[in-house]
């Protein structure tokens, strides 16, 4: 009975053994092998090569348009400046009496002066600061500067305080024979003589000599002698002198960074003169 059912079990065994062997052989993998193998492959890389391809065409036609927008673009910008440049040679030509020389000209022309030169000095000395303060502005926002910025520099060249003005005038009156430098350097910095609340005491501006004064009463008269008033030199005196020396360059130079230069040092010395004031 043993033996039977020993026996039974190695039937069963080999019997399963046989029907696994079956399924597997029978399964759904199957085997690509030499012709059949090599055009797979090739079917893959050709379909990978037309992909590329027409990813690649596809940028090209992007780029085109983008090149194509980027030409039309420069051609109107070239056409917009053609045209603005055009428009304002006939805005120069058309408005030319009213350009600040011209202008100024035609104001100059209408003045009952025998000597008008010291009014173009004063011009050329306002023009060539604006044309130092514009040239500032420019390079500012060709560097990528704010506008802010640019102006601030502008300010910087162009402003004028009431003692560079006053220094200025005083120098161009000096150099037309208009005044005398001896009398101009009794003026404070305020453009006044000395107030003496006496004016016994007052003294003989520009006098080059000893004079006499006379105090009349109801009673007698009485001669004062008073000597020629000599002013002494003070920090501000010399900063004045200073600032007319620059002046004086500043009009005769013709060298931008040299008169840029100027610039920064005359609003130095006004700075010093208004603090000391």
């Amino acid at each position: 009975m043993t033996r039977l059912l020993y026996a039974s079990i190695i039937a069963s065994v080999i019997v399963m053994s046989v029907f696994s062997t079956n399924a597997f052989a029978q399964s759904d993998f199957k085997k690509i092998e030499g012709d059949e193998l090599n055009n797979s492959i090739s079917q893959d890389i050709l379909a990978k090569i037309e992909l590329s391809k027409k990813q690649f065409l596809q940028t090209k036609e992007i780029e085109n348009k983008r090149n194509a927008q980027q030409e039309l673009i420069k051609e109107q910008r070239e056409i917009a400046q053609k045209s603005l440049k055009q428009e304002l040679q006939r805005m120069e030509k058309t408005y030319e009496g009213f350009s600040p020389k011209n202008a100024f000209a035609k104001y100059v022309s209408n003045l009952n002066v025998t000597n008008n030169e010291i009014f173009w000095d004063q011009f050329d000395y306002l023009q060539t600061k604006i044309t130092l303060a514009r040239d500032a502005k420019d390079s500012v926002l060709k560097q990528g500067g704010t506008f802010s910025d640019a102006m601030k520099q502008y300010v910087q060249y162009a402003k004028m305080s009431k003692i560079e003005m006053q220094s200025i005038v005083r120098e161009l009156n000096i150099k037309h024979n208009l005044a005398q430098k001896d009398i101009q350097s009794n003026f404070d910095i305020n453009g006044k003589l000395p107030r003496y609340e006496n004016d016994m005491e007052a003294p003989c501006y520009g006098c080059t000599a000893k004079i006499s004064k006379v105090k009349i009463d109801s009673n007698q008269s009485v001669p004062i002698t008073r000597t020629a008033f000599e002013p002494k030199p003070t920090q501000i005196t010399e900063l004045k002198d200073s600032l007319s020396d620059l002046q004086k360059q500043f009009l005769e130079s013709r060298n931008i960074i040299a008169q840029k230069k100027m610039i920064f040092e005359m609003n130095e010395i006004i700075k010093q003169i208004q603090i000391l004031k």
